[in-house]
């Protein structure tokens, strides 16, 4: 696979391991036109992984793609002129 591009997403910690209740973890989802939607998911990993579909299948309707955890951004990615950049 010489000279291919491959995109990994990272996950630092996902505490949702078996028999352990993590903190609840959502998908944010802004829109071109501002408007939110928050999608609860069982995991940092699997929000990460559903925030990079989201990109992929919708990235030209959406403004901004959130992961947020204890109210706080795990990762943020923005759209640019010409391509999605992560911010946070």
């Amino acid at each position: 696979m010489s000279g291919a591009r491959r995109d990994v997403i990272t996950v630092m910690s996902d505490d949702s391991g078996p028999g352990h209740s993590g903190p609840p973890v959502h998908l944010v989802l802004v829109q071109q036109s501002g408007a939110k939607q928050e999608i609860p998911q069982p995991s940092t990993a699997q929000a990460m992984i559903e925030a990079q579909q989201a990109i992929d299948r919708l990235g030209h309707h959406l403004r901004e793609v959130k992961v947020i955890s204890r109210h706080t951004a795990v990762a943020r990615w923005r759209a640019g002129e010409l391509s999605w950049r992560r911010v946070a």
